[in-house]
């Protein structure tokens, strides 16, 4: 009994062994390599790829950007300075807990 388990082992093994055996064979055999090769395509630089990144066309977003923050914030200071904006104030309550890292 125990060399029919010994000798289904053995054929197992050897199973596996042919497998593997044939494997490195076609690996080694291969004409081409393993992986494959990436393909470089000719294509003309252009502004509207986004693989390019056009330094003058951010700065150009960059500065409109700037430009509305600034007119936003013009327009609130206009406000708080002509009384357009009416600023509200309240007194800020004690806190018990300040001595525990809290803001006093």
């Amino acid at each position: 009994m125990l060399a029919r388990h010994l000798r289904a082992i053995a054929h197992g093994l050897i199973l596996v062994s042919a497998m593997l055996a044939l494997i490195a064979a076609a690996l080694w055999f291969r004409t081409g390599p393993l992986e494959s090769q990436a393909l470089a395509r000719l294509k003309a630089p252009s502004t509207d790829s986004p693989g390019i990144p056009d330094s003058g066309k951010q700065r150009q977003e960059m500065t409109d950007q700037l430009k509305a923050l600034n007119n936003r914030l013009k327009e609130i200071e206009d406000g708080l300075r002509n009384g357009t904006f009416v600023i509200q104030t309240t007194e800020r309550k004690a806190r018990a807990e300040t001595g525990r890292g809290g803001n006093p």
